[in-house]
């Protein structure tokens, strides 16, 4: 049974990327289970891509079926993003501030970065210290314009891009709609943020 699970497992995380190791739980020696006269049928449970402890469901299908769960722990070493330094919060990222160390992503919470460009150019939501396994929920968009900022305003028609300067009423990252008030017509335009202290408006 155990050898049926191991190899159920082997077979589920032959795919996933770097080192893979499969402990399966020992078998309670007081079961009295009866000898299957047909090779165990082994199913996962779950597949956690990040290994952990999984479940294996064991079948026997010869005449006097029965039905056996094998727990295991699974722990799959990849490596993933880590500050080299500490980082305050809503510091910018740069590839000075990363390394790549392997790491047991089945103890691990939320969803790692494997590839340093990922972070470069990202916030820090909070202060992190060094050596911290970096996750998509530690990093967000950088602010580039904040509220009450000077923006260069740009408005395009065709070949024909008008600049101005507007007074920004709320702050954004690249690519958000923000409020700008114009300075010159006092009047308030949508406008995307494409840049430190610069937004497109949207007609």
């Amino acid at each position: 049974m155990r050898q049926a699970a191991l190899s159920e497992l082997q077979d589920a995380y032959a795919q996933e990327p770097g080192r893979v190791e499969i402990d399966v739980a020992s078998l309670d020696p007081r079961l009295q289970i009866p000898v299957c006269q047909e090779p165990l049928s082994a199913s996962l449970n779950q597949h956690n891509a990040n290994g952990g402890r999984v479940t294996v469901r064991l079948e026997c299908r010869d005449d006097s079926p029965w039905t056996r769960h094998v727990a295991a722990s699974v722990r799959i070493f990849q490596d993933v993003v880590i500050s080299s330094r500490a980082l305050a919060r809503g510091s910018i990222v740069s590839a000075g501030d990363l390394s790549l160390r392997e790491h047991d992503i089945s103890s691990l919470r939320g969803q790692v970065i494997r590839d340093p460009e990922v972070a470069v150019g990202q916030a820090v939501r909070r202060a992190v210290s060094a050596d911290t396994v970096l996750n998509v929920d530690l990093l967000e968009a950088p602010t580039l314009v904040k509220r009450g900022d000077t923006v260069v305003l740009v408005a395009e028609r065709g070949s024909i891009a008008i600049r101005g300067t507007g007074t920004a009423l709320q702050a954004g990252e690249a690519g958000k709609q923000i409020p700008v008030r114009n300075n010159n017509s006092n009047r308030v335009v949508q406008a995307v943020v494409t840049g430190a202290g610069e937004a497109q408006v949207i007609f």
